[in-house]
């Protein structure tokens, strides 16, 4: 019965995660690739030095799929990521800005639902990877430099 139990929970957990359906597909061909979860409390607990600017960074967001695939590996071209871009677009996902930070050319794309942010996607590109940052929640645009920085240097 406990055991049951277990499976139900883990089960439940696992379905709330309602990442984008464009991020579950590219999860899934790119099995390898550098993941990594957040949840708010975990993001929370990363916050050891109490840091108001990192509160404030983390404090709208439910949860974060990061993800970093190496292009070379999977043989990745401009095209595929022009094709992955326009599959987030097929999703209701806006392009709200581009820039250039750190040498990677990143793309941010929201989501809203009535003016509400629910979701942002960051598509950041350098020579080298290509990785993308799916976040269920919203972030304060003026901290978006910081949080690419943040999960780019993770290793």
């Amino acid at each position: 019965m406990r055991t049951l139990i277990i499976a139900i929970c883990l089960f439940i957990c696992y379905q709330g995660y309602t990442q984008s359906e464009t991020t579950k597909k590219y999860s899934k061909r790119y099995e390898g690739a550098f993941t990594l979860f957040f949840y708010n409390n975990t993001l929370k607990m990363l916050n050891q030095e109490n840091n108001a600017e990192f509160e404030a960074l983390i404090r709208d967001i439910d949860k974060m799929k990061f993800m970093r695939i190496n292009k070379k590996e999977n043989k990745i071209s401009d095209s595929d990521y022009k094709v992955m871009e326009a599959d987030y677009l097929k999703e209701k996902f806006e392009e709200m800005m581009t820039m250039r930070h750190e040498g990677m050319n990143v793309k941010v794309l929201i989501q809203e639902d009535d003016g509400i942010t629910t979701g942002l996607v960051l598509l950041m590109n350098d020579p080298e990877s290509l990785s993308i940052l799916d976040i269920k929640g919203a972030v304060p645009l003026n901290q978006l430099a910081n949080l690419i920085s943040k999960v780019q240097n993770i290793n």
